[in-house]
């Protein structure tokens, strides 16, 4: 009998043994598709020993709207968008117009092993990434186009405004994940741009909202910027912050003598150490 006493004893450890191990997988999968967002925003700058090139992507040719050269030009986000429409959402008209098709409809119709297959170009050989990246790089932008796009009309509708959100829940997301460490009260520690052009949160939330959510999601490649994927953020919670970023300064003229002060003093620290445009390779989830 007292072995039978056993038994429920030995069942809640084998199971909970298994969740453990299903919560650890879960979680690995996460930093994944984290990371494949990243290499999706940026691959050179995700990625380590990897070859940078230095000349148009070879369907870049198909195109004649879009005046970029060179790396920038072999930037998923560049193609397809930071919505992932391509010609069919933000990206359909102005500087980055391209006329390419956005992944939706690849992510919701095709397999992670069709999306690898594509991004080797065994779809289309002047598509093939497999030269630049790894295979568990592909594997994990395969991974991020199959269960990491987010459909940003939850956020904000095609004009770029913002869908509700409630901005006093933004304003302490925003105090408390994102200005002691890096960007400031007023969110201008850290300038994207330069001193002629400055860009800072408030300026991405306002005039690139689509870019706004997918850096929140899966973090700024090239720093340690936390990833909301990773965090498993509500889309409450993303549409709260974008709210309250498009309330912060754009601009440094729009900046208060306080707000100018504690917003761009000591805030860069460790998590942006590396902010600039191609520079610091590999940040972003470490993945063993």
């Amino acid at each position: 009998m007292k072995y039978l006493k056993l038994i429920p004893v030995i069942f809640i450890l084998i199971t909970a043994n298994a969740w453990s191990q299903q919560s650890g997988d879960a979680f690995e999968e996460l930093m994944h598709i984290s990371r494949g967002g990243q290499l999706y925003d940026n691959w050179w700058q995700t990625t380590v020993d990897t070859q940078k090139p230095d000349t148009d992507h070879p369907l870049w040719s198909e195109q004649n709207t879009n005046k970029r050269a060179g790396y920038a030009t072999f930037r998923c986000k560049e193609c397809h968008g930071w919505d992932y429409q391509g010609k069919d959402g933000a990206y359909g008209k102005g500087s980055h117009a391209t006329g390419f098709p956005g992944i939706e409809n690849a992510a919701m119709n095709l397999s992670i092993k069709q999306l690898e297959a594509s991004l080797k170009g065994e779809t289309n050989r002047l598509h093939d990434f497999s030269t630049y990246l790894a295979a568990n790089d592909i594997a994990d932008l395969a991974l991020f186009m199959k269960k990491g796009l987010v459909d940003t009309t939850k956020f904000v509708n095609e004009g770029g405004v913002v869908q509700g959100g409630d901005t006093r829940a933004g304003s302490r997301i925003f105090k408390r994940t994102c200005a002691q460490s890096c960007h400031g009260a007023a969110g201008t520690a850290i300038n994207f741009g330069d001193a002629d052009d400055p860009e800072f949160v408030g300026t991405i939330a306002v005039d690139n909202p689509w870019e706004f959510i997918h850096k929140v999601k899966n973090g700024q490649p090239g720093t340690r910027m936390p990833s909301a994927t990773i965090d498993q953020w509500s889309d409450k919670t993303i549409l709260d912050l974008l709210s309250f970023a498009q309330t912060l300064p754009k601009d440094k003229s729009e900046v208060g003598l306080w707000q100018r002060f504690w917003g761009g003093k000591h805030h860069q620290g460790m998590m942006h150490r590396n902010n600039g445009f191609n520079s610091g390779q590999g940040f972003g989830p470490s993945i063993e």
